[in-house]
């Protein structure tokens, strides 16, 4: 039993099924004016018209979904420079130019030893190194190009990897500087 206030009128019940019922009314009105429409239409339209409009707000809020790839894409693609796309670096007068790949577990050290170039060299380099892009942290697949001068001491070092330069060092004397390549 629903008690009454003073006034006479009954008390509301703020229940979930009393919001649904007040928030759907509009709706369920709507539907039932054109259900009493679709009563003077002839049987034939009606089930035309029962079918068709399901169907046409289907494919109105229908999105298709992409073809899936066949295999997910991964890795990377390296694409090598051809000769004329290399950079040109000047070869003083009697020196050489150098290019390597370094392999895995290949150190700076390891090539100045393989190469026969002076220690004084590579020492010269650690101490023209930035400490945020130290030597040490060389890895496989970045390529080298070194120029020697003609007595076979080390002219120039650009480091590269992918294409791209990272470090490059200029002989100034008996010591190395850093190059500014952009």
């Amino acid at each position: 039993m629903t008690r009454t206030t003073g006034t006479g009128k009954r008390r509301q019940h703020n229940s979930l099924g009393a919001h649904v019922n007040r928030f759907t009314l509009p709706a369920r009105k709507g539907l039932g004016r054109f259900l009493s429409a679709l009563g003077g239409f002839p049987r034939p339209h009606r089930l035309g018209l029962l079918i068709l409009i399901p169907a046409w707000l289907v494919l109105l809020g229908w999105q298709p979904v992409p073809p899936a790839p066949d295999a997910p894409v991964t890795g990377s693609l390296t694409v090598p420079l051809s000769d004329a796309d290399k950079r040109i670096i000047d070869v003083p007068t009697g020196g050489q130019r150098l290019d390597h790949t370094l392999a895995p577990g290949e150190t700076l050290s390891a090539l100045f030893r393989s190469w026969q170039l002076p220690g004084q060299d590579l020492i010269a380099l650690v101490r023209a190194e930035p400490s945020y892009k130290p030597l040490s942290r060389l890895q496989a697949g970045q390529q080298l190009t070194l120029v020697l001068n003609a007595d076979g001491n080390l002219h120039y070092l650009e480091i590269r990897d992918n294409g791209l330069v990272l470090n490059a060092f200029r002989r100034l004397g008996q010591e190395f500087t850093m190059v500014n390549t952009q």
